[in-house]
């Protein structure tokens, strides 16, 4: 009853969502990037049988690209957002990216520290506990990550297809870890915050075909009855265009 009642309030705030525009997926051709497709090359060539049969099939599988530098931004390679796009608009495939580099990012787990940080050590990582509004950390993003990224994004409206997960488990940690001393104080509070609202701005006034979908964790973290209040809570503060959001993505990042 508990998981019914936390979906019904996820699903609740989805209705708010305008999907005239309709799936975005629905009959669409995956990206598939052909630098992943010569990784598998080697393999290939020394297998045999149904392992030879399987490798050739994950050869062919599309996947999302997680943009969790600036430096994957620009640049001709696909490695890259820019040369990704310029390679999938020839093929008129769909791409799927994670946006994935807010200051202090993963809060909680630190599995993936980021490059961007509100105040950093000695050693160049993030201070999580240090006080402070992050004004240069949120900067640094607006100016060095999201400005970039919704550019080259920008240059492809109506070349390409593109969606995007929107900071895989960013809200979900600001919204039920606030009693963690990482997530909760008042740096790491301001940059989610002003950092996903900006960028969502941005995306949504500069490149409105983007179809964009805020991460929702998975039901393991916001499937609990009170995350989801606090998540909900969370949501309704930011204030964000809600009817250019897409909707919502779980399991990215775990399940």
């Amino acid at each position: 009853m508990i998981m019914k009642r936390a979906i019904f309030a996820l699903g609740s705030l989805h209705l708010a969502v305008d999907a005239s525009g309709g799936n975005p997926f629905e009959n669409k051709n995956f990206y598939v990037n052909p630098k992943n497709a010569k990784e598998f090359l080697g393999s290939i060539a020394t297998a045999t049988g149904i392992t030879k049969s399987n490798l050739q099939k994950m050869q062919k599988v599309p996947s999302a690209y997680w943009i969790d530098t600036k430096a994957k931004i620009r640049g001709s390679t696909t490695s890259t957002v820019e040369g990704i796009l310029k390679d999938a608009s020839s093929k008129q495939e769909l791409v799927v990216f994670m946006w994935y580099d807010l200051p202090n990012r993963d809060c909680d787990a630190l599995a993936s520290n980021g490059e961007i940080c509100c105040t950093k050590k000695s050693n160049g990582r993030c201070d999580y506990t240090a006080p402070g509004d992050c004004t240069d950390g949120i900067k640094e993003y607006c100016t060095d990550y999201v400005d970039p990224f919704v550019s080259v994004l920008q240059e492809y409206e109506g070349k390409t297809n593109v969606a995007l997960v929107m900071e895989p488990d960013g809200l979900a940690n600001l919204a039920t870890n606030r009693g963690h001393p990482h997530c909760g104080n008042s740096a790491t509070q301001k940059a989610y915050k002003e950092g996903v609202k900006y960028a969502v701005e941005q995306l949504t006034s500069k490149a409105p075909s983007v179809a964009i979908y805020l991460d929702a964790a998975h039901g393991g973290w916001l499937g609990w009855e009170n995350n989801m209040k606090y998540f909900m809570h969370m949501l309704r503060d930011l204030d964000l265009p809600w009817d250019k959001v897409r909707g919502f993505a779980t399991n990215v990042a775990n399940y």
